[in-house]
């Protein structure tokens, strides 16, 4: 039961307690009610007991749920109280990190997510390594890369796997495509076009549009996501990209909406990393991405 409850969803059923209100509570917390409410319940349908009662006024707790609060508070105060101890050991001391990082575009928010991890945490130098999806499956079994941001359209149901952000896939073109003068794009006009993709990237994108969808014609690059972006601006293809990345488009290149029939293509991305790896930076890099970028 206790990898199935997060450590988020502890902390936000004191923040209920202490409010009386899912509704002032979600306001607190930062979240949406419905959301924070579905994790309450989640919580005590993992618990097998109802920890709060519902009623006009908001919401109080049962006498479980005091018993289960009380006891909680005391048990987060010394995981606080543990962390501090631990955190303080490790700014003492210099750390490295690699990333393996790829997608549809290594940019955006993954990038920015490193960014501020290395602004949070100057002690750890942190490496990134780009490839592909394949290859990122054999360099988790060796010793550079301790961890990988990779984008999906499904998890692979690993305990090591923490889900991230998620984003919806956009189509570019060169700014004088007939194509571009459209703000949404569906899937169907790209059939006679070029999709320029990165090495190992028609995997992702296979599995991002579903087998059921004809992929056009596909052109592999082993290049950076901005030369890609540059045979777009020159005529010599579409590319695709993570919605968010929008401001990544060269001069010469547009940005568009991506539709398959009325529903955009749903892209997720994931952190991933072996159990058995010791680095000391890599718990402190997953926990900084769960309490800032996992939903």
């Amino acid at each position: 039961m206790r990898s199935s409850i997060q450590l988020a969803t502890l902390n936000y059923a004191l923040v209920v307690a202490e409010e009386g209100s899912f509704l002032r509570a979600a306001r607190r917390a930062g979240i949406h009610h419905t959301a924070l409410s579905r994790r309450i319940r989640d919580l005590e349908y993992a618990m097998g007991t109802r920890i709060f009662h519902r009623h006009a006024g908001g919401v109080g707790p049962t006498p479980a749920g005091e018993r289960f609060l009380g006891r909680l508070r005391s048990v987060l105060l010394e995981l606080d109280n543990t962390l501090t101890l631990a955190r303080t050991g490790f700014k003492d001391q210099h750390q490295r990190l690699c990333i393996g990082a790829n997608g549809l575009i290594l940019a955006g928010r993954a990038l920015d997510a490193v960014l501020e991890f290395g602004k949070c945490h100057s002690n750890v130098t942190v490496s990134l390594i780009e490839g592909s999806h394949p290859e990122f499956g054999v360099a988790l079994g060796e010793t550079d890369v301790d961890v990988t941001v990779t984008s999906s359209s499904r998890s692979t149901g690993g305990a090591f796997e923490l889900r991230l952000w998620n984003d919806t896939l956009a189509v570019v073109v060169a700014s004088n495509h007939p194509l571009a003068s459209n703000s949404v794009i569906e899937w169907s006009e790209l059939g006679q076009e070029t999709l320029l993709v990165r090495r190992g990237e028609a995997f992702l994108l296979a599995d991002a549009v579903g087998s059921s969808v004809q992929l056009p014609a596909v052109v592999e690059h082993h290049v950076s996501a901005g030369i890609l972006l540059r045979l777009v601006e020159n005529g010599l293809g579409v590319a695709l990209i993570h919605g968010g990345d929008a401001n990544i488009i060269p001069e010469g290149a547009v940005c568009r909406k991506l539709r398959i029939g009325i529903k955009p293509v749903q892209i997720y991305n994931f952190a991933r990393w072996r159990p058995d790896n010791a680095n000391p930076a890599l718990p402190v890099f997953i926990e900084f991405l769960r309490d800032r970028y996992s939903p």
